[in-house]
């Protein structure tokens, strides 16, 4: 742990991931274990926003919808053996989700960083003969689905 002098600073990427496939409806098959080889993680806080202009263009009233945490998370897969290890390479199937545990208490327009995260697609492995390998991904948190992004599949 770096030590500092004069200020307290917030240093390094906590927490654990998990990786969740989303299977039907149960609760998903894991992918992984508890992943605390985070490299780094960007949060980003998220609306779709609507101004309402009155007659002479200006701003009355703002509406916005589908709040949002965008984490963009990259780490390297990990695990007390090569094959556990291995099963953090993966990546979740699309409406697959992650779980964040342990990172600093931190919230973002009132949501805990810590929780469940929906995964859109779009995550990349990097594979390297000379060094780890490294995956990142970007999950989505809805706080309007109470704290869970767990996806669910319709039956057709």
């Amino acid at each position: 742990m770096a030590n500092s002098k004069g200020l307290a600073l917030v240093y390094g990427a906590k927490g654990t991931i998990t990786l969740w496939n989303q299977a039907g409806a149960t609760p998903g098959i894991v992918l992984s274990g508890a992943i605390s080889t985070i490299e780094s993680y960007d949060v980003t806080h998220e609306a779709d926003v609507e101004q309402i202009k009155n007659s002479s263009g200006e701003v009355v009233a703002q509406v916005s919808a589908n709040e949002r945490i965008s984490l963009n998370v990259t780490f390297i897969p990990s695990g007390t053996t090569s094959a556990i290890a291995k099963t953090g390479s993966s990546l979740p199937n699309v409406n697959g989700y992650v779980v964040i545990a342990g990172a600093d208490a931190t919230t973002y327009g009132g949501v805990a960083i810590n929780g469940d995260y929906v995964y859109s697609g779009g995550g990349s492995v990097k594979f390297t003969s000379s060094g780890k390998a490294m995956v990142t991904m970007t999950v989505t948190k809805y706080p309007s689905l109470a704290g869970s992004a767990t996806v669910f599949d319709l039956a057709v």
